[in-house]
């Protein structure tokens, strides 16, 4: 017999044995897959290290991926689901040393477009915070600021590895767009966007939905 599967937004769905495929080993592996897709430029980021330039490296997306894997760290503890929690730890502490591993080999413009985007980000993050944890908001109220402010980093996050998009053209040249994270990113959103639609959660299926279509934009740039 199916049992309903309680869901957010005081809805509920039938426990079939399809919906509890995708509420239950669909997130495991997206465990798996987040993990890969956090430490998809590992190479790329240690490479650059070893030969102490960056190359066709883009630190944006790695930028951005230091503050973004935070705010899903801290909106999956807020709503206390473990597969959105431990989906996002390696890749927070991972991310955080990309961005200390690059930035000594930044220079001019470059470097403080990079400190430009982890400290704004960061400025906005804590503020944001801050403001939820000192105002009389209810748990609901902050889970959705939470889930709607990591939403939009992960967009612009999904979409970064486009910023380098003209030089692709102009150069007919795609190293910029590294090809391991565009298969983690294209594995990892259709998964969790089966998750997030599975549990009715907009701020899961709404921003994995569209990084799942950057992803698409950056292969067929790659091929």
């Amino acid at each position: 017999l199916s049992r309903p599967l309680s869901v957010r937004g005081g809805t509920a769905l039938d426990m079939t044995p399809a919906s509890s495929l995708v509420t239950t080993l669909v997130p495991r592996i997206g465990i798996l897959t987040s993990t890969l897709l956090y430490f998809s430029p590992f190479t790329a980021v240690r490479q650059a290290s070893t030969n102490e330039s960056l190359d066709d490296l883009n630190p944006v997306p790695l930028a951005i991926m230091a503050v973004s894997s935070l705010c899903w760290l801290v909106y999956g503890l807020s709503v206390r689901d473990p597969f959105v929690t431990l989906s996002n730890v390696p890749g927070s502490i991972a991310s955080i040393w990309y961005v200390m591993t690059v930035l000594p080999l930044l220079k001019g413009a470059q470097l403080q477009t990079t400190q430009n985007i982890v400290v704004g980000l960061s400025a906005v993050t804590i503020n944001l915070w801050t403001w939820l944890a000192l105002t009389n908001k209810s748990l609901e109220q902050v889970s959705s600021a939470l889930g709607l402010f990591a939403s939009g980093l992960f967009i612009v996050l999904s979409g970064s590895p486009l910023s380098t998009i003209k030089t692709v053209f102009s150069t007919k040249n795609s190293k910029s767009i590294l090809t391991q994270l565009t298969f983690a990113q294209i594995i990892n959103t259709a998964l969790w966007s089966a998750y997030g639609l599975a549990i009715k959660d907009k701020f899961v299926y709404g921003p994995n939905m569209t990084g799942l279509g950057f992803g698409l934009i950056q292969l067929a740039l790659k091929l």
